[in-house]
């Protein structure tokens, strides 16, 4: 024998009146993934400021952070009518400030504000592309790799920089970091189904890597004295701290990844053959970091026809015609976000390339046209 269950009824949501406007208060979930990538990515902040000697101070960190929160708290409330929790903001303005680095800045600088401009410029411009550049209802770039591509191809290498490859000789704490990062793996992107995404980007990575190793590619970088050759090229390409953060907590946004799990393996493994493309034949870090956060501007520019070669499950069977309706001109295709689209992904790789012929980036790298 059983029992009707009682009704179910959805608690309210709390509104205020805000002038002629009714505002929604969105409270934030313990259940949000975010808060589990911002819990690994503040680990590695502490660790970074207290035993890796990252160039970057306190309150470039908070002030990045901050500004992407509240950039991010006004868009929604005026946009959407929502007084809402700027979790996404301030992941953004987190992982800015964990990647990108201003020339001058040096370790033990608490509470510098050198280049403070650029941190502020690559967070608006990531945020400013999640609101702006929207294909059917979703943002097309993941906005912190977004604003880092575009600060980092128009600030120079004299002027910024990406955190190195390697945070330094292995140590208590770059073991603990790699700690951090491979528990953070299994922890986030197990409940967003990113795993085998990681893995076909990293296997196909270390395949490729390794041919250009085999090949004998070297690149320079200001922490290590002469050319990177052979197996440490290998090495401090494929096992840096930086690509592993970079597969695991920036290319698994859900939002920007494709749906199906196939299309998320294909995702991971153009991916890593668009990074290696473009990084075979740069001579410095920072065009190989570049090379690899370029990659997926170009691949999250795929996700839409990715989605339409692998459909999820709920949806219907791929059908090759489906893709033809979608870029017929006459249909409204050429709208401004779309147009956004062509150019950043062409301009991003493009300029990624011409890095290789600047002797300037790697005169910097060999510590002899400028500072890190």
């Amino acid at each position: 024998m059983t029992t009707a269950s009682a009704p179910v009824t959805a608690r309210p949501v709390p509104t205020f009146r805000l002038g002629s406007r009714d505002i929604k208060v969105i409270k934030p979930s313990i259940r949000d993934v975010r808060l589990r990538l911002a819990a690994i990515i503040i680990s590695l902040q502490v660790l970074g400021q207290t035993l890796l000697g990252f160039k970057i101070s306190v309150a470039q960190i908070l002030i990045t952070i901050g500004f992407c929160a509240l950039l991010e708290f006004g868009v929604v409330l005026w946009r959407d009518g929502l007084l809402a929790w700027p979790a996404s903001g301030m992941l953004t303005g987190n992982s800015t400030a964990f990647i990108l680095r201003t020339t001058g800045t040096h370790h033990a600088d608490w509470w510098s504000l050198n280049g403070i401009e650029w941190f502020i410029a690559a967070g608006a411009v990531g945020l400013l592309s999640k609101y702006l550049i929207r294909i059917d209802g979703k943002h097309v770039f993941n906005p912190s790799n977004a604003g880092l591509v575009a600060i980092l191809l128009v600030g120079g290498v004299t002027n910024v920089f990406p955190q190195y490859l390697w945070w330094g000789p292995l140590s208590a704490g770059v073991g603990l970091a790699f700690g951090v990062i491979l528990f953070g793996a299994w922890w986030i992107l197990r409940p967003v189904k990113m795993l085998r995404m990681a893995v076909a980007f990293w296997v196909t990575l270390a395949v490729l890597i390794g041919v250009l190793a085999a090949t004998g590619r070297c690149f320079v970088a200001v922490w290590h004295p002469g050319a990177i050759c052979g197996w440490n090229y290998w090495v401090d390409i494929c096992t840096s701290p930086e690509v592993l953060i970079f597969v695991f907590f920036m290319m698994s946004d859900p939002v920007t990844a494709p749906r199906s799990q196939a299309g998320r393996v294909f995702y991971g493994v153009a991916t890593a053959v668009i990074a290696v493309a473009l990084l075979s034949f740069q001579p410095a870090e920072f065009g190989i970091k570049l090379a690899i956060l370029a990659s997926l501007i170009v691949t999250c520019a795929m996700v839409r026809g990715i989605n339409r070669v692998f459909p999820a499950k709920a949806e219907r069977a791929f059908q090759p015609e489906a893709l033809w309706p979608a870029i017929r001109p006459g249909r409204g295709w050429l709208t401004p976000a779309i147009l956004a689209v062509v150019i950043i992904t062409i301009a991003a790789p493009v300029d990624t390339a011409v890095l290789a012929g600047n002797a300037r980036v790697t005169a910097v790298e060999l510590g002899l046209g400028g500072t890190q």
